[in-house]
C-alpha cells in the first residue's frame, strides 16, 4: 500500500507540471479575451504531430531530424498556428462567445479529421530518445517524464517573471483585470490578445508533446487534456494563473491516487465528482477570479 502510494504521488507531481502548462495557456486566453478556447486541444494534438512528423520514421518515413530541433519546431509552430488561428477567425467573431466557441470546436474537429485523413485513427508512439529511468522514493521515473517536469516548470517561471517583472508582460496582466483601465492607460487591447494567444500555443505545443512521449499521438488525443484544462481552470479560478498550476496538481493527484488504489478504468471519475463539488459549492475555484473586466 505505501509502495503504491509513493508512486502514486511521484507519477502526479511528474504529470501535474505538464497539466499546468496546458491549463495556463487555456486560462491566459479566457482571462485577457473572455474566449473559452476549444482550439486549444487541437494545438497540443499540433505539437505532438509535429515533433512526431520530423522526428519519428514511423509518422513520415524519411524525416529523422534530432528531437531538440522537433522540440524547438513544435514549439514555434504551435505558437504561430494559435495566433494565426486569432488573426484568421477568432478576432473577428470574439465579441460573440457563442459563435467563438463554436468556431473552436469546428476547428478541433476539422483537425482531428484532417489527420485521421492523413494519419489514420491508430495510436503512434513517439519518443524523446532517452530511455533512462531512475526510482524516485520507490516509483520508476522515465527520463522524459523528470526533463517534462523540469521542462514545465522553467517555462511556468519565466511566464510569471515577464508577466510580473516586464512591461510587456504588466500590459497582459493589465488588460485581464480590466480592460477598460488598461485601454485607458495606453495598452494596445488587439496586440496584447495577439500576444496571449502566442504564448497559449507555446504553452500548448511544449504540453503536447510531453502529453505524446507518454501515452502517443492519435487524433483523439486531444479530448482528455481538454477537459482536464477546462477542469483545472474551474477548480483554481477562472483566470488566475496560479490558481491553474493549482488546480492542475489537484487534478494530477486525485487522477494517480485513483489509478494505483483502484484502477486506471476508474481515473477520470474522482475528477468529474471534484468539478461538481466546486460548481456546487465554490464555484469561484480556489483563488477566485483574479481578473475581471469592466
Amino acid at each position: 500500500m505505501l509502495g503504491a502510494v509513493a508512486t502514486a504521488i511521484v507519477q502526479a507531481v511528474m504529470v501535474s507540471a505538464v497539466y499546468a502548462l496546458i491549463a495556463i495557456g487555456f486560462t491566459m486566453i479566457f482571462g485577457v479575451a473572455g474566449v473559452l478556447n476549444l482550439a486549444h486541444g487541437a494545438l497540443l494534438m499540433a505539437g505532438a504531430y509535429i515533433y512526431g512528423i520530423l522526428v519519428m520514421p514511423n509518422l513520415v518515413s524519411g524525416l529523422t531530424y534530432h528531437p531538440a530541433i522537433g522540440i524547438i519546431a513544435g514549439i514555434g509552430s504551435v505558437a504561430v498556428l494559435s495566433l494565426a488561428l486569432y488573426q484568421i477567425l477568432v478576432r473577428w467573431v470574439e465579441d460573440n462567445v457563442v459563435i467563438t466557441f463554436l468556431s473552436t470546436v469546428i476547428v478541433a474537429v476539422a483537425s482531428t479529421e484532417f489527420l485521421v485523413w492523413q494519419f489514420g485513427g491508430q495510436n503512434s508512439r513517439i519518443a524523446l530518445g532517452i530511455g533512462t529511468q531512475f526510482g524516485i522514493g520507490g516509483a520508476t521515473v522515465q527520463a522524459f517524464e523528470a526533463i517534462g517536469f523540469v521542462v514545465s516548470w522553467v517555462a511556468i517561471g519565466l511566464l510569471w517573471l515577464y508577466v510580473t517583472k516586464t512591461d510587456d508582460g504588466r500590459s497582459i496582466l493589465a488588460t485581464s483585470m480590466s480592460e477598460r483601465g488598461a485601454r485607458l492607460t495606453g495598452v494596445n487591447i488587439r496586440m496584447v490578445r495577439a500576444k496571449t494567444w502566442l504564448i497559449a500555443g507555446a504553452l500548448a505545443g511544449l504540453g503536447g508533446m510531453f502529453l505524446g512521449f507518454s501515452g502517443g499521438v492519435s487524433p483523439l488525443m486531444w479530448l482528455d487534456p481538454l477537459a482536464v484544462a477546462f477542469i483545472a481552470v474551474v477548480v483554481g479560478g477562472i483566470g488566475s494563473i496560479k490558481g491553474s498550476v493549482a488546480g492542475a496538481y489537484l487534478i494530477g493527484f486525485v487522477e494517480q491516487v485513483t489509478v494505483e488504489l483502484i484502477g486506471s478504468g476508474f481515473r477520470g471519475m474522482p475528477t468529474l465528482v471534484l468539478l461538481v463539488g466546486f460548481l456546487l459549492f465554490m464555484p469561484q475555484g480556489l483563488f477566485g477570479r483574479e481578473f475581471a473586466h469592466e
